[in-house]
């Protein structure tokens, strides 16, 4: 007969992980708290009644657990252990006693996350007088941080020894246990020998005598969320799951032949160089944007906007006509507005109209919106012709043109329509920045802050420390060649984000989603400001950083004249709704790069798209809100 009752381990304080109004066992993973994920698989056992033990913030946890919708037929007790500050594990248990009575009981740990065929099988185990039954996993490579877990040493199933320090150990314990009413007097011994006993000094007392047993895992996974990377660990393994549980795997008729298979590689690596200087395209005398020999008889196309057309643009075409070479300029509205599907299948009949070859060039002449536009139309047009990028703007030359990302913006979002497409070469000229609006430096400013929060500490320390002018020359030129330094460093490795290189994707997420909110009314670099804000509370709140790291975005941040809030006209729902439109967006949930300490990303297991739950995203979004 299986065991009808459970006892669960939930009074202590998990200070890596307990957030404000929300202790240990209430932090969600996979979309539920996980003591509530463990009663429900108890429930779903067979056991009718749950004895949770609880002291830390424990009316948080009664009032959560009581009458909780998930829970339809387990009957929930509480015990409380007022001393648990003091005490151990052992004595948590103890406080259990008068509700258990005399009952064969289940252990639980109020922190750990289970398979719920874990919980099954020890429900159903059959104790013999006096013994206690631990579930344990011998798979010791698989098991994450083995080296903090509780170690057993065992042979043929039976349990020899448990502790932190255990030599020769062969496997570790899961935190489910099977105990019959003998038990009480295990742990009342081991208490009155420390107060401070844990369950493993109690099994200790058991084993000598042949009462302790081991039954194994058999490679079910079970996690003990202790610590931040355990917690994004286990989150990514539910969501690994749910998304492989979508699948079936369908088995072919018998005696169906399988297919031939066949495969084709393509492409080298591609190579784009990029030229910093001071008057390397501004002045036409020296404009060399390194257009290959084989395209000197093709048409050139140069795209740029009003604004720069005015300031730059003749200067700039007459240079190129005045080296024989053939020039159509293509002059667009500034800014986002141009970014559009319209836009782009406009453009595209209007390069047509003049007339290309294969080996034409498409260079752009602007700032991000520019570099965008010409990239993806250069992108698409005979399957990719040759593209030059010049930026104009600080954004640019520290961002947007040192990229293979080419984007159009969508309906729904920014940069939702695009492709990878690799420049021929970028020019970046320093003196264009002199012509720049006073609200362009913040904007191109904030990808800069962003590079030396998410990859380069001794950067952000250099940038906390100056104290010039944001307009000076010599400051704006050293911001442009460290930035391309870094994001070239990236690029060589990850050019797709995948990896390390998901620091360019700092901040925007939800940056994103307040620029296309706002009916880009933010610039870029405003909105990824207050992306970063937002990402570093969600790392705080996951406890993947400290406040000081949080403190540190806000003192680099508001130094270079960038928002730290969301305006108050914005609605959370509609960020939220938003970002389903990111592209690190998956079916099930947000995921985000997340700064750990300053210069570097928090990764776990190599993965640097760690998971958001709503629940941490939400107050994230509520602490950076512009008071009403």
């Amino acid at each position: 007969m299986s065991i009808k009752r459970v006892l669960i381990a939930a009074a202590g304080r998990g200070a890596r992980l307990d957030r404000p109004g929300m202790p240990k066992p209430l932090v969600f993973v996979a979309g539920l708290p996980m003591i509530v994920r463990t009663l429900v698989q108890c429930e779903e056992a067979g056991i009718e009644e749950a004895v949770i033990v609880v002291g830390y913030e424990a009316p948080t946890l009664v009032k959560a657990l009581t009458l909780h919708p998930r829970l339809t037929k387990l009957k929930v007790r509480f015990a409380e252990a007022p001393r648990w500050q003091e005490e151990g594990l052992v004595a948590s248990l103890l406080a259990a006693r008068p509700l258990l009575q005399n009952e064969r009981f289940v252990i639980a740990m109020g922190d750990h996350v289970f398979d719920g065929k874990l919980i099954e099988r020890i429900a159903s185990e059959r104790l013999g007088d006096g013994e206690v039954v631990a579930m344990v996993d011998a798979n010791l490579g698989d098991v994450f941080d083995a080296g903090a877990a509780v170690k057993v040493k065992q042979h043929r199933g039976a349990v020899l020894e448990m502790g932190w320090d255990v030599p020769g150990f062969d496997a570790v314990d899961c935190g489910l246990f099977a105990c019959g009413p003998e038990a009480w007097g295990a742990f009342e011994a081991a208490y009155q020998a420390s107060p401070k006993a844990n369950i493993f000094d109690a099994v200790n007392r058991l084993a000598p005598r042949g009462l302790a047993r081991a039954v194994f895992t058999d490679g079910l996974p079970w996690d003990d969320v202790d610590t931040p990377a355990a917690l994004i660990r286990t989150e990514m393994r539910h969501r690994k799951q749910r998304r492989e549980q979508n699948v079936r795997t369908i088995t072919p008729p018998e005696g169906a032949a399988s297919g031939q298979r066949y495969a084709f590689q393509t492409g080298a690596p591609a190579t784009t160089e990029v030229i910093v200087g001071r008057g390397i395209a501004t002045d036409g005398s020296r404009l060399d944007l390194g257009i290959p020999a084989r395209c000197a008889s093709s048409p050139i196309f140069v795209f740029t906007d009003t604004t720069v057309n005015r300031l730059y643009g003749d200067n700039f075409v007459s240079a190129l006509e005045a080296r024989g070479y053939l020039v159509h300029r293509i002059v667009m509205e500034d800014g986002e507005v141009s970014k559009t599907i319209t836009n782009y299948a406009r453009l595209v009949d209007h390069v047509l109209e003049k007339g290309i070859d294969e080996r034409s060039v498409l260079v752009s002449l602007g700032g991000g919106a520019v570099c965008n536009v010409c990239g993806f139309v250069a992108s698409t047009l005979y399957r990719g012709i040759g593209l030059i990028h010049v930026p104009t703007t600080l954004m640019a030359q520290c961002d947007a043109a040192i990229s293979h990302k080419q984007a159009l913006n969508g309906a729904r979002g920014k940069n939702l329509i695009g492709a990878y497409y690799p420049p021929m070469r970028v020019v970046v000229d320093v003196n264009f920045l002199a012509t720049l609006e006073d609200w362009l430096i913040p904007d191109g400013l904030a990808e800069v802050v962003k590079h030396a929060l998410g990859q380069d500490a001794q950067y952000l320390k250099d940038l906390l420390a100056y104290q010039g002018d944001h307009r000076d020359p010599d400051f704006l030129e050293w911001v442009v060649k460290r930035n391309i330094e870094l994001k070239c460093e990236l690029m060589a490795v990850d050019p797709k984000e995948h990896a390390a290189g998901m620091v360019l994707q700092y901040g925007h997420n939800v940056g994103h989603a307040v620029e296309y909110l706002s009916s880009y009314d933010l610039s870029h670099g405003e909105a990824v400001a207050i992306g970063m804000m937002v990402a570093a509370r969600i790392a705080r709140l996951l406890g993947g950083c400290d406040d000081e790291l949080v403190e540190l975005h806000r003192q680099v941040i508001a130094k270079y004249n960038l928002p730290t809030t969301i305006p108050a006209y914005m609605r959370i729902p509609d960020i939220i709704d938003a970002m389903r439109y990111d592209k690190k967006f998956l079916t099930e949930g947000v995921r985000m790069a997340l700064v750990a300490t300053p210069g570097a990303l928090w990764q776990v297991d190599g993965d640097y798209a760690i998971p958001v739950p709503d629940d941490v995203l939400v107050p994230a979004l509520e602490a950076t809100m512009e008071p009403a």
